[in-house]
Formats: structure tokens, C-alpha cells, sequence
């Protein structure tokens, strides 16, 4: 296996648990109470689910220039606006990072913080995930610069992910809108 292939199957591990982050989240924001296995509570597994997103999304961020095929160097994953393959998508994969490496690191620090300013720090996570979602989309996972195969099975899974992310972060903010 290639390290970009094993990037790509990184990322949408990660993506995944940020689709179940974002579904466990709502658990909490409504404050549904059912019994999770091994005593597990909803805020630890958010906690699970978030972090293991986070981890998912460095590891699929440091394979990518250790594949000798990529093309992308250590600056281009900071700033890949200029890169030679998928200058965009990967733009969006970029601002999508750091708004979730605010929101990973705001939620570490969160006894330090009021609750207010966490709070705010915290819903730039439904931020993130519109350039999470296009990156996702676009990116073609072998940057070969290929137009979107839509009936890919890898494509299909994180359509399935990023419709789940939108569904999720659409209906916590109608339901917000009507309390």
C-alpha cells in the first residue's frame, strides 16, 4: 500500500469520527439519556470521538509529504494554496484544520476558559465542516488532479459522512432556532 493511499483510508477514518463527534454532540445538546455500554457517559465518547478525529487528521496531514509521489512538502501543508496538485482542495482542507485545531485545543483548555468563550470557541466546529465538506468532495485521493468520480465507494462513504455533518449541524441550529 502507498503511504498517499494510506493517508486517503486515514482521512476517512477521521472524517467518520467526526460524522459520529457531530452525532454524539446533538446527543448531548438534547439532552437524550439512554445507557451506552461499559458505563461509557456521551460526554466521554465525544471526547473519544473528537480526539480521535483530531489524531486521524495529523496522521492523514504527515503521510502525505512522506510519499515521494505526493509532490507536497512540509509547506505546502501549512500553506497549500501554491501547491502543484489540488491548490484548492487542499486550501480547504487546510482552513478546515485549523478551525478544528482551535476547537480541539479550546476543548484541552476548557476548565481555563469561561464558558462563554469556550462555548464560542467550540461552535467553530459547524464552521469547519463546510470546508471539511468540500475537501472531502473534491479531493482526488491519488492527486492525480482526476475529475470527481461520484460512484467510487471511497467517494460514496464520505458524501455519507459530509451528508450527515451538514444533516446534523442543520438540524441542531433549526432546533436552536425554534427553542
Amino acid at each position: 500500500m502507498e503511504t498517499i493511499e494510506l493517508s486517503g483510508i486515514i482521512g476517512m477514518i477521521a472524517l467518520a469520527a467526526l460524522a459520529a463527534n457531530f452525532l454524539v454532540g446533538i446527543f448531548i445538546w438534547t439532552n437524550r439519556e439512554f445507557p451506552l455500554p461499559y458505563g461509557i457517559s456521551f460526554l466521554q465518547l465525544h471526547k473519544f470521538t473528537g480526539y480521535s478525529a483530531a489524531i486521524g487528521i495529523l496522521l492523514h496531514i504527515v503521510l502525505i509529504p512522506l510519499d515521494p509521489k505526493s509532490g507536497f512538502t512540509w509547506g505546502d501543508l501549512l500553506l497549500p494554496v501554491w501547491t502543484q496538485h489540488q491548490p484548492l482542495a487542499n486550501t480547504f482542507g487546510s482552513v478546515a484544520l485549523y478551525l478544528i485545531g482551535v476547537v480541539v485545543i479550546s476543548s484541552f483548555y476548557r476548565d481555563k476558559l469561561k464558558s462563554a468563550t469556550w462555548r464560542t470557541l467550540h461552535f467553530l466546529s459547524y464552521f469547519a465542516a463546510v470546508p471539511l465538506v468540500l475537501h472531502s468532495v473534491i479531493t482526488d485521493p491519488k492527486l492525480e488532479d482526476r475529475p470527481i468520480d461520484w460512484f467510487d465507494a471511497e467517494k460514496l462513504f464520505v458524501i455519507a459522512c459530509c451528508l450527515s455533518i451538514i444533516g446534523l449541524a442543520t438540524y441542531r441550529f433549526l432546533l436552536a432556532r425554534k427553542s
